[in-house]
């Protein structure tokens, strides 16, 4: 795979949720979860990519259990994933989410040899192994996201629209819950766990604003938060890796922020590079000044923030080992809203990014950056 060329993966069905997976190997995959209406139509993709040939190889799985709002891997371990879906039950005409916890049953993608490659492309998609379903207390209840715990593998934070939840992952009961507050009406959109303060927070969005609970009580009151991040809905957040205070976000306003949360009164970084609603951002594990972001707007951004990444004797600006604050570059082979964007775990210059059309485009940073970066 070339660097400035991106590499195409069409999928029959719509799609609006993307993970990469913490591959014990270095292979560099990414799962899609398809969300069809047609019952017993949906599927997981594991898609491989073959660094040297910059061939794309594919298993696809059944999820019978409905469409797929959202999906993450486990990052303690590669045959593990979670889904949050909608089910339809046409014995009472209704819809209802749940969060189910899947196996892959093998974690080999790229076939070993010609009769293996024979044999795979013959092969229909394959079942899932189902670990647990976690419902909600009431039918009607909508689900918005899950995330694994950090560092401990038996947690799984749930966000549901009115409360947080962490889950035990073997049983599915809840072990906590953090409730907004009650005088609101306002619902919860999404969530994330803060990899920092010992990891116990967990970071909510709730209309224009973010609000971080301590998940060791079930206190409503939140550690932290910052009021008005966006001036409308906010979509996505994510945390600086190396930064403990910084956090990145992103709305309908179709601006992306990046706060330090000890004062959220005003961003420390701004830019409204898109034309419609930002659904999500993302840091760099390996290089926090690099981000990525995707819209409605059909487009995926790759962005710098290196002036606020910069330490006080750091001297990379005198050395023009700095990269200019801004977009780097825009990649606009979707036709759809950008719904996902994800860093590969295993590859710092790769990422993908998936839009509605089902279309998931595999991508890598520009070489210039990477050398500016690196040398």
């Amino acid at each position: 795979m070339e660097d400035g060329n991106s590499i195409i993966y069409g999928l029959e069905h719509q799609t609006r949720s993307l993970s990469p997976q913490y591959a014990e190997s270095e292979a560099i995959r990414f799962l899609i979860g398809t969300q069809s209406l047609k019952p017993n139509s949906n599927q997981v993709h594991v898609v491989e990519l073959e660094e040297d040939t910059g061939a794309l190889h594919t298993k696809v799985f059944k999820h019978d259990i409905g469409e797929i709002w959202h999906l993450r891997c486990s990052p303690h371990d590669a045959a593990n994933l979670v889904t949050t879906h909608n089910t339809y039950d046409p014995n009472t005409l209704q819809c209802t989410m749940g969060v189910s916890i899947f196996k892959l049953p093998t974690l080999q993608v790229i076939p070993k040899d010609l009769d293996e490659l024979s044999s795979l492309q013959g092969r229909n998609a394959e079942d899932l192994e189902l670990l647990v379903t976690i419902k909600p207390e009431k039918a009607e209840e909508e689900i918005r996201c899950a995330e694994w715990h950090p560092t401990d593998a038996g947690r799984l934070g749930v966000v549901y629209e009115s409360s947080v939840r962490v889950h035990d992952v073997s049983s599915g009961a809840a072990v906590c819950s953090m409730k907004s507050d009650g005088r609101t009406r306002l619902k919860l959109t999404a969530g994330k766990w803060n990899p920092h303060q010992g990891h116990t927070q967990f970071a909510v969005l709730q209309d224009m604003h973010i609000k971080c609970f301590d998940t060791r009580t079930d206190c409503s009151k939140p550690s932290w938060s910052i009021d008005n991040a966006h001036r409308q809905l906010v979509r996505d957040l994510d945390f600086n890796p190396n930064r403990q205070f910084h956090v990145a976000s992103a709305g309908d306003d179709a601006a992306l922020n990046i706060w330090d949360y000890r004062n959220g009164k005003e961003p420390i970084f701004n830019r409204t590079d898109h034309s419609h609603w930002v659904w999500t951002v993302r840091y760099n594990s390996y290089h926090e000044q690099l981000l990525l972001t995707g819209s409605s707007d059909g487009r995926g951004l790759l962005y710098a923030a290196a002036s606020i990444c910069r330490d006080p004797d750091d001297d990379s600006e005198k050395t023009g080992k700095i990269l200019e604050d801004g977009v780097l570059q825009s990649y606009e082979q979707h036709e759809d809203s950008v719904y996902c964007s994800e860093w590969s775990t295993v590859e710092p210059w790769t990422f993908a990014s998936l839009s509605y059309d089902a279309r998931l485009v595999i991508s890598r940073v520009p070489r210039p950056f990477k050398y500016k970066l690196l040398l």
